[in-house]
């Protein structure tokens, strides 16, 4: 008889080295579940207590090639099965859309709505064997308007109307949820640029309060913005935008006569 140890789910993470997705890694792999990760950096220390070295694959979601290297990574593992798919990784800008390069938007699309995308689309045949599930990691901000991180947001709203279609699509085949957590204590804003002095990391959750209630969520098969301040936030934004836009609008036009 074999001594292998019975696996539950295989998981497959995107953005898994830091931040969320390493949190949700933990949250996974303690419950038994093999987790397979993805990353653009080298294997992380940090990482070994819940993913195998060699059940990481470095791959850089901005480059367009990415799908195929993560395509080739599960079938060297023999990994036809897989039971959840978490479309995790992202990455921001801060700052006005004139002041963006069109190199940095590029990236940005590509990382946080065509990978998603194209990644998707090349898995749902692992995805349809075991009837599992996508779970894409959006942003409360995705419905409301959020200045200076105009392209940011415009990706995660592409990737919630995405994923709203591919949920009728599948349905029967495959689950699909969007998870919209607000901020949180990661990297993401120092890389994505915003001043220090804008950064109020004692009020954001920290990676693994997000992570619990993303893996809650992912086990429930339930779309889910997470934090109960981030559910009445979004739950306002989605029915008041008229009203939302027009108050921005007035607070706008009174900080630029103060000036």
């Amino acid at each position: 008889m074999s001594s292998q140890k019975h696996v539950e789910q295989t998981i497959l993470i995107t953005g898994v080295s830091d931040g969320i997705g390493r949190a949700l890694a933990v949250q996974f792999a303690a419950h038994g579940a093999r987790v397979l990760g993805v990353g653009r950096r080298s294997f992380p220390d940090a990482l070994a207590a819940s993913v195998a070295p060699e059940d990481y694959c470095v791959a850089d979601l901005a480059d367009a090639d990415a799908t195929g290297a993560i395509v080739d990574f599960l079938a060297a593992r023999r990994a036809t099965l897989l039971d959840v798919l978490v479309l995790n990784a992202a990455i921001g800008y801060y700052g006005a859309p004139t002041h963006q390069s069109s190199g940095s938007i590029d990236a940005l699309l590509q990382v946080n709505l065509e990978a998603p995308i194209a990644l998707t689309h090349a898995l749902l045949p692992w995805l349809r064997n075991t009837r599992g599930l996508v779970a894409f990691v959006s942003s409360v901000h995705s419905a409301l308007p959020t200045p200076d991180f105009a392209v940011y947001t415009a990706t995660k709203a592409g990737l919630d109307g995405f994923a709203r279609n591919l949920r009728l699509e599948e349905q029967g085949a495959v689950d699909v949820i969007v998870l919209w957590p607000g901020p949180t204590r990661t990297q993401l804003h120092i890389k994505s640029g915003v001043p220090p002095g804008h950064i109020h990391a004692d009020r954001y959750a920290s990676s693994e309060q997000v992570a619990h209630e993303l893996f809650a969520a992912i086990q429930r098969r339930r779309s889910r913005a997470i934090g109960l301040s981030n559910r009445i936030l979004r739950w306002v934004a989605v029915h008041f935008e008229a009203q939302i836009d027009a108050a921005l609008v007035r607070m706008a036009q009174r900080n630029r006569k103060a000036r």
